[in-house]
């Protein structure tokens, strides 16, 4: 959906796979200058900048407004029910990838995705289904139909009131061109409630870069380069927001044994390159066996048994698990399945040989699953 100064695209919110997994993923572009206008949802959600830098603002609970700088690579954290605004300041468009937790313990009215924005004009727009979309709102003011009322109850002029509800006829969509904004180089902004211990407990670290190798948890075997992981280990909000995310590179042709997920499940965007997927459920079926290619979003369950193999260019991709501290078993090599199975169940198991059951439980001694 494109607007003003940008555009939105939406993963189908109806798509089985996501609904099961109970999640909304969205990408946004955000002109240079742009401005995403402030809202807030129902529910927790993670924001990976894929490129472009800019500002990105919070307002929590009576707390004074902060406001960060964010840039490549960062993962922002963005928690349910606080407002919040992003602003590209930059010379490029800003790129987000931004995956929502619908089924978040936050959430109390029912398990969908839902925004309230704060400001804009609605207007309605068919995207390119023909599915009718409200693009810039319907802004929250809109509904206090009584201008008089409104202004009464925030002190302000009736004119000022029907700023507030979007009469000023400006249309703009989600993302305005915004090219007014001035601010600091970094936040947070000074206020006088911020040592209020609400504030203190809110404005946990909001934003932490997920290619930066002395912040995020990084993968040793060569095959992989810069392969990065946040938790709530090292990234505290993450408990909240029940999701974890990772980012990375991986080298031409590498292969990664099979494993699984314990206590999550995936949702993974190719962000470059290809990888050949297969996804094994628990009847032993293969429910994908194919190519995923840059721009495209696969859905790992629970349990469902995934082997990767990259592509002649390797591939760049971003994951995002429905777990703050995920747990993966690996069918082989260190710590494996395999490995732990003394060699006789092995041999017993898969009716072969003691020899071939030692190559079996010591396979895969190199791969760790990515």
């Amino acid at each position: 959906m494109r607007s003003e100064a940008g555009t939105v695209e939406y993963f189908d919110e109806t798509n089985q796979q996501l609904r099961c997994l109970g999640v909304f993923v969205i990408r946004i572009a955000i002109d240079r200058q742009g401005l995403l206008l402030p809202r807030y949802c129902d529910d927790g959600a993670l924001a990976f900048v894929q490129e472009g830098s800019g500002f990105v603002g919070f307002t929590f609970p009576g707390c004074p407004e902060e406001y960060y700088r964010f840039r490549q690579g960062d993962i922002v954290a963005l928690p349910p029910g606080v407002p919040f605004w992003f602003y590209n300041d930059g010379n490029k468009p800003a790129e987000l990838i931004i995956i929502f937790d619908i089924n978040n313990d936050a959430d109390q009215i029912e398990s969908q995705h839902m925004e309230f924005v704060l400001a804009g004009s609605s207007r309605d727009r068919s995207d390119s289904k023909g599915k009718l979309r409200h693009v810039g709102g319907p802004n929250i003011f809109s509904g206090f139909t009584d201008d008089e009322l409104l202004a009464e109850s925030l002190g302000i002029d009736k004119r000022l009131a029907g700023s507030l509800r979007g009469e000023d006829g400006r249309a703009g969509g989600t993302i305005v061109h915004a090219p007014q904004i001035r601010l600091p180089p970094i936040g947070p902004a000074d206020g006088k409630n911020k040592d209020d211990p609400m504030c203190r407990i809110m404005n946990r670290k909001v934003i932490m870069n997920l290619e930066d190798p002395a912040a995020a948890g990084v993968h040793d075997d060569p095959r992989y380069q810069n392969v990065t992981r946040l938790t709530a280990r090292n990234f505290p909000i993450l408990e909240s927001l029940r999701l974890s995310p990772e980012r990375g590179t991986v080298s031409q042709n590498a292969i990664v044994a099979p494993h699984y997920n314990i206590n999550s499940q995936d949702v993974v965007l190719l962000t470059r390159g290809s990888v050949r997927v297969q996804v094994v459920d628990n009847d032993g079926v293969a429910v994908f066996d194919g190519e995923l290619r840059q721009g495209q979003l696969l859905v790992i369950p629970q349990y469902y048994v995934v082997l990767r193999k990259a592509g002649a260019d390797g591939y760049e991709y971003i994951l995002f698990r429905t777990n703050a501290n995920p747990l993966i078993i690996n069918m082989a090599g260190p710590g494996s399945v395999l490995l732990a199975l003394p060699v006789d169940v092995i041999a017993a198991s898969y009716n072969v040989s003691t020899t071939d059951a030692k190559k079996i439980k010591n396979s895969g001694s190199n791969e760790e699953p990515i």
